[in-house]
């Protein structure tokens, strides 16, 4: 039987306090729709079997989360997840809206032009506070293009493919 496809939503980033409760960086909202009780899993360390973690608690602190996992006693255990991701397996993630996706399903993408001009690859997903910014490689450079309406024309997961409308000038030093 085939293993599920594992998803990062999160990262540990570093402990908070001294009862084994960490900071976690999330992955876009998928940490939201999570409650006490449920599992996780925690990114494998080389050599040693995948981990779970039970979700105890969790509250907003700006953009991060501060979580209570039953498995973390102290901040010495919590301290040694530091830099891991938290993942989950695909089927568990919330349904997206129509037009909405997962950071995983664009990363990759061939992005093209609406005159079928290929730009590069979608290699990374910037976020910032109006709007994400793809970060296209493209011929060994890297291109920004910003993730509004006015921009991306169309995103084709079957085709692999976005294609996009770059205001002029955006992509004049490629």
């Amino acid at each position: 039987m085939e293993e599920p496809r594992l998803i990062a939503v999160g990262r540990i980033v570093r402990t908070h306090g001294v009862r084994g409760e960490v900071k976690l960086y999330p992955y876009g909202d998928s940490m939201a729709s999570l409650g006490a009780g449920e599992t996780l899993l925690l990114e494998r360390k080389s050599g040693h079997p995948r981990e779970t973690l039970t979700l105890v608690s969790r509250r907003a602190q700006g953009r991060m989360w501060i979580v209570r996992f039953r498995e973390l006693e102290d901040r010495d255990e919590a301290q040694e997840l530091a830099g891991r991701e938290i993942l989950l397996p695909e089927d568990r993630l919330p349904p997206t809206q129509e037009g909405e996706y997962y950071h995983y399903q664009l990363l990759g993408l061939e992005v093209v032009t609406r005159e079928g001009i290929q730009v590069g690859i979608l290699r990374g997903i910037l976020e910032t506070g109006s709007h994400d910014v793809y970060a296209v490689e493209c011929h060994g450079r890297e291109a920004l293009i910003p993730a509004v309406d006015d921009v991306i024309c169309e995103i084709d997961l079957k085709q692999n493919r976005m294609v996009i409308d770059p205001p002029e000038g955006l992509l004049d030093d490629l």
